[in-house]
């Protein structure tokens, strides 16, 4: 009914009433709130605790995560925790297994059994007021904030419906599909830079239409990481924005994985797909680069053990002997990575293999 409504309705109306610049602004707006609910406040801070807020936040996110009408904290919690625990198989809600069109929306139009649809592993989180609050007033939150507002703008310009149809309806299908994406395209195209045998993929396009959830690869292997684009230019306005809040105390303990663990996946998934593609290649190559790939190989295994036994003291970071080493180790890692990305270009401008990444 929503994205009927929302596509179809909202057509029709410009079709017969043309478009005045508050109802795209209308629907930016109420799109960065009830975004913004929720990958900081449903996906990032409910399901994963990847950081830590105030009653006051957590209510407020609550609120924000009500208007895009993607069901209570307590149900998409326990759908998403699912997600990563049973990853691409039958237990996984929204497992690309079953197929584009299941992950996308298929999983919320058909009918489960009662036991599969059943809230489970989120005791955590049943004890918070503002899930409480939540579970008995879901609708009413989300028609008050969602609806209502809208069309009392609406009625400030003279465009009731207007405001309703671009803020509300078209909106709301806006928000859902984004959202569905990251279930989807993102466990269908982009690149697997740090796990290659996760179907989980990173997109830096649907980043743009979620607020930086579509570094989808990174945060299958780090999920509890409070960050899906680690890079500083990485889209990602929800890091962005917990870290600003953490500056003035408002969130804390923000989750980040160790810098070693993350080149250290980067390493393995390089490696495991340059050696697959040595092993397909004819003699010739194997001979010429095989030797080249171990050295390299080894030395960025030694570089990554030093590296861990300084970064696992997070005291001795600290030290400038330390920091000095840190800085020459990945430095060192990045030229590896380089010259393996470089076996890796040749083998596939030669037309040996297909790349996988």
């Amino acid at each position: 009914m929503f994205p009927l409504i929302g596509i179809f309705g909202t057509s029709i109306y410009i079709y017969f009433y043309g478009v005045v610049w508050y109802e795209p602004i209308l629907l930016l707006v109420f799109w960065f709130i009830s975004g913004m609910g929720i990958t900081m406040g449903y996906h990032r801070l409910f399901s994963h605790k990847s950081y830590q807020t105030n009653t006051f936040l957590e209510w407020v996110l609550m609120i924000f995560g009500s208007l895009a009408l993607e069901n209570t904290v307590l149900k998409w919690s326990s759908d998403h925790r699912k997600h990563h625990s049973f990853s691409e198989t039958e237990d996984d809600p929204y497992s690309i297994v079953k197929g584009f069109w299941h992950a996308h929306i298929g999983w919320v139009l058909k009918n489960t059994t009662e036991e599969k649809s059943r809230i489970v592993g989120v005791k955590d989180l049943e004890k918070k007021s503002a899930i409480i609050f939540q579970n008995k007033y879901y609708y009413h939150i989300a028609i008050i904030g969602g609806v209502l507002i809208p069309l009392l703008i609406g009625l400030m310009y003279g465009r009731p419906l207007g405001a309703v149809l671009w803020g509300s309806f078209l909106r709301i299908t806006l928000v859902h599909h984004a959202t569905f994406l990251i279930n989807s395209l993102c466990h269908y195209k982009g690149k697997r830079t740090y796990d290659a045998s996760s179907t989980s993929r990173d997109s830096w396009f649907i980043s743009l239409f979620t607020f930086g959830e579509g570094y989808h690869n990174y945060h299958h292997k780090f999920p509890s990481d409070f960050r899906n684009g680690i890079s500083w230019f990485a889209f990602d306005p929800s890091k962005w924005i917990i870290s600003i809040l953490s500056f003035f105390r408002i969130t804390s303990h923000l989750r980040k994985t160790k810098d070693h663990l993350i080149f250290k996946s980067k390493f393995e998934t390089l490696h495991t797909t340059l050696i697959e593609k040595l092993n397909n290649s004819n003699e010739m190559y194997q001979n010429l680069y095989k030797d080249k790939v171990s050295v390299l190989s080894n030395s960025a295994n030694d570089i990554l053990l030093s590296w861990q036994k300084i970064d696992i003291n997070v005291n001795s970071i600290s030290s400038y002997i330390d920091k000095k080493h840190l800085k020459e180790y990945r430095s060192e890692i990045k030229k590896i990575f380089k010259d393996l990305h470089n076996i890796s270009r040749k083998l596939n401008k030669r037309g040996l293999v297909t790349n996988t990444i």
